[in-house]
């Protein structure tokens, strides 16, 4: 299947220009889109490069990765995939998950597809109310309905269901097996942190620990191992700056101990310390929880991987009620209150959460909200904290105003982009249906931020020749690729040993890219900034606990 996929992906399909019988015979260009764009579907659908896997870390996953991502923009051959989506039901998860770029496009693509006769379906496990008005009301204008107000008081799980005979909403009704009340506990400092840690495997109970960037990830990691208390082989450390085929290793590794069908001597006592990258799609189900501070609708998601499914005593899972573990409690790190919180409040320990999460007033909120409530009940608060934080009646501290509204310009100027690049429907299918129609000099993206850069790990053989840190004969290269910001790589450059310029410019001939990086490592794999356990470290100084304060690892 990979070497018929393999020789399908290198076939080019070009015509023959030169209209001879000597040469090759005409290949249509429509053929030739056609070809490539079966061709991409197949390589999502069956994840080939791991192009599945990148696309679900920019919330695109399945049929909707392969199908939705360049409708609604005036790149080449874009009609081809407006005849894909005829007669199609759009179908669209985790939307809760798009920041302000992806929402605008989504708007546009809901608008055409609705004025084209298609159908959507639209799912989001925390959607805020302002959100959900916004998509409406694409679909809704898109089609030609006649305006209906929305529901203000809206419950949860909601339904809203739109179509030519009028707006229809409801409440739904939970499953009792997924209706759930989880306490919060503040921890002040990390040294906390490893008391619930210590306490959770003194009993036998699995326990994940979420950090809000790598970095703060591997601090943690490497104070747990530094301590010995825990047993190297019952501790994991999963983030987004492995190599492909260390992270899917560790994946499998996850789900086997964390996963729905684990066994009770399978979690009995496992740490996972983990970035954002469990959030979404994987079904982990941990007995204990901490988790840094965000937005409260990342707790939840983070929450609904505690005491997911329901288990005995012992951790073994068991079809009905009731869950026999102890009352499940999210600890949350989280700065001491401030009621004016000024700038800069999140302490040092959530230092490099401020910049995840650049809208500090939503931390604020948030951590209001926890303090009001006390716990978080399912469904019966979701739509009071969700809304509480998105579309807030409380107002944050003065000191945070100023940093809530240069986000939110930010916002907007991200939107005003989106617009930019969308095919405007109503304006009529040619070059003045958007400000950029098949502008061949400008790039269009699905995605605003900071550039990335692909990093390849390698080795160097006795004729100095690069070869791939993988024995898998499949698309070697890309199994052994990390992603990381461009920011990040140019800070850490001088830490890596690279190849020789000449050397890294004949592999990116053969790769074809002029913008990738190789990081040269030992036959194994291995180097002092990188490890299977640990990932792509840089040689920076990483803060490392000891005793609640934190200290130079390096």
């Amino acid at each position: 299947m990979y070497q018929k996929m393999h020789d399908f992906y290198r076939y080019r399909g070009k015509s023959n220009k030169k209209k001879d019988s000597q040469n090759e015979p005409w290949h249509l260009l429509t053929w030739h889109s056609l070809d490539v764009a079966a061709c991409v579907y197949t390589m999502v659908k069956e994840n080939f490069y791991g192009l599945a896997d990148i696309l679900a870390e920019l919330d695109s996953e399945g049929d909707e990765a392969a199908n939705w991502i360049a409708w609604l923009m005036p790149i080449r051959h874009q009609s081809l995939r407006l005849v894909g989506m005829r007669n199609k039901v759009l179908l669209l998860d985790e939307v809760h998950a798009y920041d302000s770029y992806k929402v605008r496009l989504l708007e546009g693509l809901l608008r055409f597809h609705a004025a084209s006769g298609g159908s959507a379906i639209v799912l989001s496990t925390t959607l805020p109310a302002g959100l959900r008005i916004k998509l409406r009301t694409a679909f809704s204008e898109g089609a030609g309905f006649r305006y209906s107000p929305p529901t203000l008081d809206a419950g949860y799980p909601w339904l809203t269901h739109l179509s030519s005979a009028g707006l229809h909403e409801q409440q739904l009704a939970t499953r009792s097996e997924v209706q759930r009340c989880v306490g919060i506990n503040r921890l002040e400092a990390c040294e906390d942190a490893q008391k619930i840690i210590n306490d959770a495997i003194s009993h036998g109970r699995s326990l994940c620990w979420v950090r809000n960037t790598v970095d703060d990830a591997l601090s943690a990691f490497r104070a747990l191992t530094g301590e010995r208390t825990i047993p190297a082989d019952d501790i994991l450390l999963f983030h987004s700056r492995f190599i492909f085929q260390n992270r899917m290793e560790i994946e499998e590794k996850t789900l086997d101990w964390f996963g729905k069908a684990s066994s009770a001597e399978k979690r009995k006592g496992k740490v996972l310390i983990a970035t954002q990258v469990i959030e979404q799609s994987l079904d982990l189900d941990f007995d204990c929880m901490i988790s840094d501070l965000t937005p409260v609708d990342l707790l939840i998601q983070r929450a609904g991987r505690l005491q997911r499914h329901i288990r005995d005593e012992h951790g073994n899972f068991k079809s009905v009620l009731p869950d026999e573990r102890p009352r499940p409690v999210l600890h949350v790190l989280a700065p001491e209150w401030q009621e004016q919180a000024e700038p800069g409040g999140l302490g040092e320990e959530l230092k490099e959460t401020g910049y995840v999460y650049p809208d500090h007033a939503r931390l604020w909120l948030t951590q209001a909200l926890l303090r009001q409530y006390g716990q978080i009940r399912m469904p019966e608060d979701a739509r009071a904290l969700v809304d509480g934080v998105y579309e807030p009646t409380l107002s944050p501290p003065a000191g945070l105003e100023t940093i809530s509204d240069d986000v939110y310009a930010t916002l907007l100027s991200h939107r005003a982009v989106a617009t930019q690049n969308l095919f405007q429907r109503e304006r009529g299918y040619d070059r003045e249906s958007s400000d950029f129609f098949w502008d061949e000099g400008r790039e269009f993206s699905t995605r605003l931020g900071e550039r990335s850069v692909d990093v390849f790990l390698a080795w160097l053989d006795k004729q100095r020749q690069l070869q791939a840190v993988t024995n898998d004969s499949d698309f070697p290269w890309e199994k052994i690729r990390v992603q990381v910001r461009l920011s990040w790589w140019n800070k850490h450059i001088d830490s890596f040993r690279r190849p020789e310029p000449v050397q890294l410019d004949a592999f990116r001939q053969q790769q074809r890219r002029t913008d990738i990086q190789v990081v040269l490592v030992s036959e194994a794999g291995e180097a002092d900034y990188y490890s299977q356990q640990q990932g792509l470290t840089g040689k920076r100084s990483l803060k490392r606990m000891r005793g609640g304060t934190l200290t130079d690892e390096f």
